[in-house]
């Protein structure tokens, strides 16, 4: 089966401003929203040429898609663009542009990402926004590069490698020897913020990403001490659970299906899947109970199939929604719904994912 891409190109073009208004970046906690984050400070902050020409101030922060309607208190009445990176689309960001644009005084919204839900709603997303990229097949942080590229905006060699790198991480490939480094540096940031959740840590690496000079890098001993503490239970707590788990594999195929739902109820479900990969060297289906009252399954398998046995299941009235990447779906599943009817239908998706 191949997947249809969907790729969403509006361009308005910069403009320039006359009056003293502001710029806002808000883009995921994870190291392809935090470098989409520097590149879109770089082009305006030093370059001042996207998404504005010319000197202007920018804000940014870090957005969750659980708290999407918490961001309304990081706008102000003079903040002119708004820029949403690395975030899928869902009703209640639809809605949040919708109000920002109506009672905020914004004038121009633009929306770049690459995950499954934006490809999904490509249509309402070109409704309610004034520039949008969108492509799966490439990390938000790829295509912004590149539509800077194409703006004949040149970022510095720094950054353009974290890019490079972030690439190798979306797509599961081995990162080559000259990026090692930074790849390193990269899952050291990604941890790090996965872990301590702080906002001053995130817009610290974002500008640190987007400055040409050649500054010590934004995680200071003691922090990164206090992250690694953090990082360390809960890798320890995954493992464990994970070894508990992969004893209680049902075999589907080629994938294994792992029912989770009284082991694990909180954040690091995709991490939980991917440890249970591991163990197993094997494609997986976990289904997870959540906080927010419904279940997930979360299926980690390589080459897109993952994407494919997701479609599948909502096509099929199994899901409600599904989200996150081609090889890493993560699907909301109706509450109630049968395990042994999900083990049939998973039988028959794999048949026709593969």
């Amino acid at each position: 089966m191949v997947i249809n891409t969907i790729v969403l190109n509006i361009t308005l073009g910069a403009y320039k401003v006359t009056t003293e208004k502001r710029v806002l970046v808000l883009g995921d906690w994870d190291a392809d929203g935090v470098v989409a984050t520097g590149l879109l400070l770089y082009a305006q902050k030093y370059s001042k040429k996207y998404p504005v020409e010319g000197e202007v101030e920018v804000d940014k922060a870090p957005i969750d898609p659980n708290r999407l309607k918490y961001l309304l208190s990081a706008i102000s009445g003079s903040h002119e663009v708004v820029v949403v990176l690395d975030v899928p689309f869902s009703e209640v960001l639809a809605n949040v542009i919708r109000l920002v644009k109506t009672h905020f005084g914004v004038s121009r919204v633009i929306f770049i990402d690459h995950h499954i839900a934006s490809v999904q709603r490509v249509n309402e997303i070109s409704s309610v926004v004034d520039e949008a990229i969108i492509d799966f097949r490439k990390p938000t942080s790829l295509l912004l590069y590149e539509e800077l590229t194409k703006r004949g905006i040149r970022v510095h060699e720094r950054l353009a490698r974290f890019v490079e790198v972030v690439k190798y991480m979306d797509a599961g490939r081995k990162v080559p020897d000259r990026l090692m480094k930074l790849f390193e540096l990269a899952k050291i940031f990604s941890k790090a913020l996965t872990a301590m959740r702080s906002e001053e840590l995130w817009s610290k690496i974002a500008e640190w990403l987007a400055n040409p000079e050649p500054l010590p890098t934004p995680l200071d001993e003691s922090t990164w001490r206090k992250a690694r503490e953090i990082i360390e239970q809960r890798d320890r707590e995954v493992s464990e659970v994970a070894r508990d788990l992969a004893v209680t594999a049902v075999k589907v195929g080629d994938l294994r299906f792992i029912d989770a739902r009284d082991y694990w109820k909180k954040r690091g479900a995709t991490a939980l899947a991917s440890r249970l990969s591991s163990i197993l060297k094997a494609p997986v289906a976990v289904l997870v109970n959540t906080n927010r009252g419904f279940p997930l399954l979360i299926i980690k398998a390589p080459a897109g199939r993952a994407y494919r046995v997701a479609k599948y299941l909502l096509a099929e009235g199994v899901a409600q929604d599904i989200a996150g990447h081609p090889n890493l779906a993560i699907v909301r599943i109706h509450e109630g719904f049968e395990k042994n009817k999900l083990i049939e239908i998973l039988y028959t998706a794999l048949y026709y994912a593969s």
